[in-house]
């Protein structure tokens, strides 16, 4: 679950793929954008109470006088046991594509399992002492089930991924594997709430007495919370109780942060247990309040989570490779481990892109994706599957030319490349680079016709303003290149029958030339002027 940081991962997850749910026109009409309503740490905090989560604090603490509290940075080697229920509303717009309309508000639930053994990484020549920004696991088990309304869903880690690097040089946590490319959901599911390499941090290494409170530093607890940054928290940590084998301490407090430039507000209730023998936080428990604004990749949400984890020393490995994964510590996560795998069985396509891309929209006939950093709209991306041509006929380079002009209509202002050839897949590729304007603002269309020996046709059209357009960074090459056209032949009527918008369905059969058949396809949506101007 990604935390970025309680349950952004699971809620964009269940949106997307159960995309019916977030364009449903019979779900009711929603209230307004995510509230920020006050902690009801009362309320929380006698849930707590009641499910188990916060341990009573002894009645007869040990002594009131001044204790030491130490961590030890001998161990680089840790079992992890995390578990997190969720509970409360998703707010989003009822189109995904029109971020300023009408919002909606449904119920979301969600329960995360994590089971993981993780290995401090460190450059030659740091201390022990030294910030943790890497760390190498390997998920024994990662495994997630939500409900949002009435849709379920499981998201689970596949095998093949189940050894992952985390780098954390900056949140949230930056999760890669080097045996194959995880897709969106898995990084969010292996994003965990909390962070087991960041929980001692929040362990004072002072003389404390009991019932003495302390600030935690905004550093820590961003580190701890998987935020991008904290602008201010008034969370302290207690010492409730201590003896010789170990202290107990809690924290409570609010944070006003952000999350790739999205703003968020967390309420924070825990409790930690401190192994005085070991050095370590060996179990921690947290209540967490969460209101998020929405995001252009992402929805907003007024969630609770209660969050427990379980972490002990480990003296060898159990499954995580013998020798420590290599890092270039000197250079950021490597570029090319960091594609996501993308797929939409309604387009019937799947390839890799960068990371920035997010799924907005995935249906029968269109699959919509944006280009989203640090909550800017940076470019649009729609997938159109299109009819079948008759059989021995192929769509030419001038004839998708030609194409192109009809579709961009008075928008087309030149035409600036087009070339054909074929992809490292072996896919014929029509590729043409078009420019024009959109109520004055310059815009360029990148469109592709990528086609298979079986005549299973893609249609896939970036949007962007022309100022973006170095930004877009070789996407569509890089998607060209790693695309794999799906077997449709069981969609073929359906989405045959969707290819306009008027719902008038064409017998392909009685249609005389190419040039009409491509004409009848070629109804993929452009970034319009009031989205233009939206960003």
């Amino acid at each position: 679950m990604s935390h970025r940081p309680v349950s952004e991962s699971l809620v964009r997850r269940t949106l997307v793929s159960g995309g019916a749910v977030t364009q449903t026109a019979t779900d009711p009409v929603p209230s307004a954008a995510a509230s920020r309503r006050g902690f009801l740490t009362s309320v929380i905090a006698g849930a707590c109470a009641a499910g188990g989560l916060l341990p009573a604090t002894p009645a007869n603490a040990a002594g009131t006088g001044e204790t030491r509290l130490a961590i030890s940075n001998d161990h680089d080697l840790f079992r992890v046991r995390m578990q997190m229920d969720v509970k409360g509303n998703v707010v989003l717009v009822e189109d995904p594509l029109l971020p300023d309309g009408k919002k909606k508000m449904l119920p979301i639930t969600a329960d995360l399992n994590l089971d993981y053994e993780e290995r401090f990484l460190r450059p030659e020549g740091a201390t022990k002492e030294s910030e943790v920004i890497a760390v190498e696991r390997h998920f024994h088990d990662a495994v997630e089930t939500s409900r949002l309304s009435r849709t379920d869903q499981k998201t689970e880690l596949r095998g093949n991924v189940a050894d992952v690097i985390a780098r954390r040089d900056q949140l949230p946590e930056t999760i890669y594997s080097d045996s194959d490319y995880l897709t969106h959901s898995e990084i969010d599911l292996l994003r965990a709430p909390i962070s087991s390499v960041a929980v001692d941090r929040l362990v004072p290494q002072q003389m404390m007495r009991i019932g003495e409170k302390t600030p935690i530093p905004s550093r820590d607890i961003a580190s701890f919370f998987n935020l991008s940054a904290v602008a201010q928290n008034d969370v302290e940590i207690e010492l409730v109780s201590a003896d010789a084998s170990e202290a107990k301490l809690q924290m409570r407090g609010k944070i006003d942060g952000s999350v790739s430039g999205v703003p968020t507000r967390l309420q924070v209730i825990g409790k930690l247990t401190l192994d005085r023998k070991a050095g370590v936080v060996s179990w921690a428990a947290v209540a967490i309040h969460e209101t998020r604004e929405i995001g252009k990749a992402a929805p907003g949400f007024d969630v609770t989570a209660t969050v427990r984890m379980v972490r002990k020393p480990l003296a060898r490995v159990q499954l995580l490779p013998v020798t420590p994964a290599e890092i270039a510590f000197d250079e950021p996560p490597p570029p090319e481990r960091l594609l996501v795998a993308i797929s939409s069985k309604h387009v019937g396509v799947e390839g890799l892109m960068d990371r920035r891309w997010r799924m907005m929209q995935d249906v029968p006939g269109e699959s919509v994706l944006r280009m989203i950093e640090n909550d800017e709209s940076i470019a649009q991306l729609n997938l159109r599957p299109l009819p079948r041509l008759p059989e021995g006929q192929q769509w030419t380079l001038a004839a998708f030319e030609n194409d192109v002009r009809k579709t961009l209509g008075n928008r087309f202002g030149e035409l600036i490349e087009s070339h054909e050839g074929m992809t490292d897949g072996g896919l014929r590729l029509l590729r043409v680079v078009a420019g024009g304007r959109v109520e004055g603002v310059p815009i360029q269309w990148i469109m592709l016709h990528i086609s298979d020996n079986t005549r299973n046709r893609v249609l896939a059209t970036w949007t962007m303003d022309g100022e973006s357009v170095p930004r877009l960074a070789g996407s569509d090459i890089q998607l060209a290149a790693s695309m794999r056209l799906l077997d449709r032949a069981s969609q073929t009527a359906q989405n045959d029958s969707d290819t306009t918008k008027t719902g008038e369905k064409r017998d392909l059969s009685l249609v005389d030339s190419t040039d009409e058949v491509e004409s009848v396809a070629s109804t993929a949506e452009v970034l319009s002027p009031s989205d233009v101007k939206r960003r």
